[in-house]
């Protein structure tokens, strides 16, 4: 490849980065990291990044059912960084021969990491020991679940030398952020910024609003500081009087902010939240239906049994195989 060097450029040597795409990627992770890169090339005036879609297939097919033609691991560039990116069902994924070009990559020294729920394929392998890790909200619990072991943030984005992961979503565009950042500096990157209208280029100090509170907290403080109480103890749940006298508020005063701003009682959307996350582990771990009861803050599986099949129409069982159809 001729790699032109302009005023912009402070790195000689060129980057390729292949991307993985695991079957149930994110599209939108996926286009945000390579626009990224595109928009460098085009402001330096300079080829310094080019890209891949790899797979152990030929063709990789995304959450939305959209297609994209991959090119096969056996003969995929020599790559300078490797994103693995994920969707919905990545945490089922498993491919010898995925695992052993990701641990020949590692031993090689490559920059690897993830994007989305592909931290699954990238942590099952042991390339995230002793390194922090992010993954998309929703799959935060069953992530923590499967890997105790390992330093998991709420963060949009971590990096480490070797080691990087994101959120998903747009995440992934502030991820590319840093790399190109790293290489050509702020002027660069604000540029690129702009023209997707990003006015924050994110770093691991922002932590993904994953809950309620934060989404209801322009409207009450109080309502926000009882949903947080609620979405931090879901394993052992509060009583509601504990809720409203910690938040400082009358039990009454609650129902009524909950009513107002939630549509539900406090008891019944907390229950909710509860149901919410044994529906994620349902799909996203292995753990026993009475481990998952037990988990989200109900006596016993029978327990969970009753309220799940009041709140989706089906059992904890017929959930998990059956998944989110």
């Amino acid at each position: 490849m001729n790699v032109h060097h302009s005023k912009h450029e402070t790195k000689s040597s060129a980057r390729h980065f292949c991307f993985v795409l695991i079957p149930g990627f994110s599209l939108v992770a996926f286009s945000c990291a390579i626009d990224a890169l595109r928009a460098a090339n085009i402001i330096n005036e300079s080829a310094t990044y080019s890209w891949e879609a790899v797979s152990v297939e030929v063709e990789a097919v995304s959450s939305s059912g959209i297609t994209l033609p991959t090119t096969p691991l056996s003969t995929a560039g020599e790559p300078d960084v490797i994103a693995v990116c994920g969707g919905d069902r990545s945490h089922e994924y498993t491919n010898p021969e995925l695992t052993r070009w990701l641990q020949l990559k590692a031993k090689q020294g490559k920059a690897i990491g993830s994007i989305s729920d592909g931290a699954f394929v990238v942590a099952d392998i042991g390339l995230f020991r002793n390194v922090a890790s992010t993954i998309h909200w929703k799959c935060f619990d069953a992530y923590r679940e499967r890997y105790p072991d390992l330093d998991i943030k709420p963060s949009i984005i971590e990096m480490a030398e070797k080691r990087f992961s994101c959120a998903g979503g747009t995440a992934s565009l502030d991820l590319m952020l840093h790399f190109i950042n790293a290489d050509f500096g702020s002027d660069v990157v604000s540029r690129i910024a702009d023209n997707y209208f990003h006015d924050t280029i994110r770093d691991t100090s922002k932590v993904q609003h994953m809950t309620n509170a934060f989404r209801i907290a322009g409207k009450n403080r109080d309502l926000s500081d009882a949903l947080l109480l609620m979405e931090n103890s879901l394993e052992t749940p509060l009583a509601i009087e504990k809720i409203s006298e910690t938040v400082g508020v009358s039990r009454r005063q609650l129902d009524r902010l909950f009513k107002r701003y939630v549509d539900a009682t406090p008891q019944t959307h907390y229950r909710d939240l509860r149901l919410a996350r044994a529906s994620g582990l349902l799909i996203q771990t292995s753990l026993s239906i009475t481990e998952i009861a037990l988990g989200c803050g109900f006596h016993s599986a029978s327990h969970l049994g009753k309220f799940f099949k009041q709140r989706f129409g089906v059992t904890p069982g017929e959930f998990r195989r059956n998944g989110y159809r």
